[in-house]
């Protein structure tokens, strides 16, 4: 009978011990699941800005394209377009620029991106503020507009890609989806 019961408690320990480490997995499995739910969900939503940022870009690398060709003294006179051109050009580029700044305003974090909100919220700062400056300082003789720009295009992009990292991704290059 000592026996029987010294089997039976091994018994009932083993089954304890095996329920409890189940529980474990699950847990962890489920963690696991989250995290890649999250994943997901923030490369859905870099395709998303993406997106945005596309939908008015041909008007502005167009603008900025011309205006370098105009600015740069190793480009042929033939070569560069005139002033009226650029005229035409810059109009449209500004439009696009506010729309494009829309577009970023436009934009909602997703809900499973809560904990990075603040940090997606800060890089859209950046964005907003490279797009305005393109809309707001679109001076033909001005060539610092595109550096300033470039400036807070790349804060936005390293802000963005820290919360990649910190996901688990890698960090994305927006400016190479523009391209």
């Amino acid at each position: 009978m000592k026996k029987l019961l010294s089997v039976l408690s091994l018994s009932m320990l083993l089954i304890v011990a095996a329920c409890g480490s189940n529980t474990n997995s699950e847990s962890e499995t489920s963690g696991e699941a989250e995290q890649a739910d999250t994943k997901s969900v923030l490369l859905d939503f870099q395709a998303e800005v993406v997106s945005v940022l596309k939908e008015n870009n041909d008007e502005i690398v167009a603008y900025e394209s011309a205006k370098a060709a105009f600015l740069d003294n190793e480009t042929p006179e033939a070569d560069k377009p005139s002033t009226e051109e650029l005229e035409d050009l810059k109009g449209p580029a500004v439009e696009a620029s506010k729309a494009t700044v829309d577009g970023i305003e436009g934009l909602t974090v997703p809900a499973e991106l809560d904990d990075s909100k603040e940090e997606i919220d800060s890089s859209f700062d950046e964005l907003t503020k490279a797009y305005n400056i393109r809309a707001e300082q679109a001076d033909i003789e001005d060539p610092s507009v595109q550096e300033k720009a470039a400036e807070h295009f790349t804060k936005f992009e390293d802000k963005m890609g820290k919360v990649f990292e910190d996901t688990g991704l890698i960090k994305p290059s927006f400016a190479k989806e523009l391209e």
